[in-house]
């Protein structure tokens, strides 16, 4: 007999995916604005750490964010300073995660069964430098692993934090601006 999940039949014993419907969590945030800062910050911080990037879509959850800003149900500079403190935070913790384990973040899921996704972060953050903070965090695959590499191979932290917090910014902008767009674009027809 199929179960049901997200309106679709699934027969038992085939494989699942990752089939978020994030309605509910965009319907949260509306009727419970004083939650959506903190829910914002939570999956930023969770975007930017390699093994719960993979398990969060924050860059779809903001888009709805955005949305909720244009239409008045959520106000902008909380959601913007939450976004941005959560991803920079991450990013944060992942260096010192880096910057901790050295080696052994190699021994790691999912980069033990990845290796090459490591390898394409240390080439990135040597050709980049402290530019590969700000571009690997637009770049999904490498968005977790780009400041473990910087911590492993001890980045300066000045460069690194600049970096970081500039891109962070940048970042939260560019994930809140299209439902924010569509929204007050739509409300002009």
């Amino acid at each position: 007999m199929p179960i049901m999940r997200s309106g679709e039949a699934v027969t038992p014993g085939a494989p699942l995916s990752f089939d978020w419907d994030l309605k509910w969590l965009v319907d949260f945030a509306r009727t419970n604005a004083v939650w959506a800062a903190p829910i914002v910050l939570l999956i930023s911080f969770c975007e930017s750490i390699i093994f719960l990037s993979i398990l969060i879509p924050a860059s779809v959850i903001l888009i709805g964010f955005g949305a909720l800003i244009a239409a008045g149900s959520l106000e902008l500079w909380p959601i913007l300073l939450a976004a941005t403190v959560g991803s920079a935070l991450g990013d944060w913790a992942a260096y010192w995660l880096g910057h901790s384990m050295k080696g052994g973040v190699a021994r790691m899921w999912p980069i033990k069964n990845n290796p090459n996704l490591f390898h394409r972060g240390e080439a990135f953050v040597h050709r980049f430098g402290a530019m590969s903070i700000v571009i690997g965090r637009f770049i999904g695959p490498l968005r977790g692993v780009i400041p473990m590499v910087a911590g492993i191979f001890a980045m300066p932290q000045t460069g690194f934090q600049i970096a970081n917090w500039c891109s962070a910014v940048l970042w939260a902008v560019v994930w809140l601006a299209p439902g924010f767009l569509v929204v007050k674009g739509w409300a002009m027809w």
